[in-house]
């Protein structure tokens, strides 16, 4: 594995990388600001197995495995977080098996490229470890982009943050900082949270709890897009289908859905992970966004953890360190103070089934 920490100094390399494209086994730690000529460098290193064939409705289809609700302790489901009855427009709560309410919030975005999943999908199996380490998990459902086009699935998102937060006494939760996690289209999604804070004109207030904040502490993006404009050929089309129009042909109006480009200096801190070999999402962009995040932030905000050689939703990638990494992130948020009380490093296996929930 590689590992970027991007700060807001010039560069500063202990050492001359050494990047071996034969090997999928590679340390590599980078302090600093990544500069454009060793960010060539590295790309032109890492496209190991990039020619390989690949099958994009194969790596955004729809699930075929669930999340097993009954093995929680305690769950509220099919919450409805906006006045339809749209089953894309719910939530569910999973609550920890550990630890007293008001419980600290996770909020979990479902990948399928804004075109396929749910909130039920076992895409989300991992997330719901944090239940396991003190913290609620909401798993939120939106719009998907045969249903509805962009912006309708940020208004989505951010009106279910806003029921959160405005019910959060009810459902015993502690809203005073949440994170948001996602997966590929759910990443995406995070990322847009954190990137358009506090802007009301990117979210539909009509959708209920208007006086409710939808703003977001902190995000978890595991392989997501940062720049819908600049997919690879093979994956351009479910951009296409989230915006209703050609995005490269009108790269300048797709700004709007794309996180990289709605940065500002108060952008929450944010970890990536990503694979070199992903052939939906390239590496480079994240790379890109968590250069910027803290070029304009001027703080380290982002950090970036990648996979050589791993692809898109790679079991490489799905791994208990980087959940754990994931779950040491989110802590220093939560916990900024001390350590998380209820923090292990004992993980049991989250069951799933074939069964479609009804």
């Amino acid at each position: 594995m590689l590992f970027f920490c991007l700060g807001n100094t010039a560069p500063t390399l202990a050492q001359e990388p050494q990047v071996k494209s034969e090997s999928s086994n590679v340390d590599i730690t980078i302090t600093g600001e990544v500069d454009e000529q060793l960010l060539d460098r590295l790309k032109e290193n890492l496209k190991t197995g990039n020619e390989d064939e690949f099958d994009i409705e194969e790596a955004i289809k729809g699930p075929t495995q669930y999340l097993d609700m009954e093995q929680f302790r305690k769950t509220a489901l099919d919450l409805p977080y906006t006045d339809t009855q749209n089953d894309r427009q719910q939530l569910d709560i999973v609550y920890p098996w550990i630890g007293n309410p008001p419980h600290k919030v996770i909020v979990a975005l479902h990948g399928g490229g804004w075109s396929n999943g749910n909130r039920k999908s076992a895409s989300l199996k991992l997330v719901q470890m944090a239940t396991q380490q003190g913290y609620a998990v909401i798993n939120v459902g939106y719009r998907l982009s045969g249903e509805a086009k962009w912006p309708a699935q940020l208004h989505d998102v951010k009106a279910a943050v806003r029921f959160i937060r405005a019910n959060a006494k009810q459902y015993r939760l502690d809203t005073r900082n949440i994170v948001v996690w996602g997966n590929s289209a759910g990443g995406h999604l995070a990322s847009m949270l954190a990137a358009t804070n506090g802007m009301e004109e990117m979210e539909d207030l009509s959708m209920g709890n208007s006086s409710a904040s939808s703003e977001v502490q902190g995000v978890v993006s595991w392989y997501g897009i940062s720049d819908v404009s600049k997919l690879p050929d093979a994956s351009i089309d479910i951009a296409n289908k989230l915006m209703g129009y050609n995005v490269r042909d009108k790269a300048e109006e797709a700004k709007v859905a794309s996180p990289i480009y709605n940065i500002n200096k108060n952008f929450p801190p944010i970890f990536m992970i990503h694979g070199t070999n992903d052939q939906v999402v390239p590496f480079e962009q994240s790379v890109e966004f968590a250069k910027k995040i803290n070029q304009i932030t001027q703080k380290k905000q982002a950090a970036l953890k990648l996979h050589v050689n791993a692809k898109h939703g790679d079991d490489q990638l799905k791994t208990m360190e980087n959940v754990d990494e994931s779950l040491n992130f989110i802590d220093k948020i939560m916990y900024p103070e001390r350590k998380n009380p209820y923090r292990t490093k004992r993980f049991k296996e989250i069951k799933t089934t074939s069964d479609k929930p009804s």
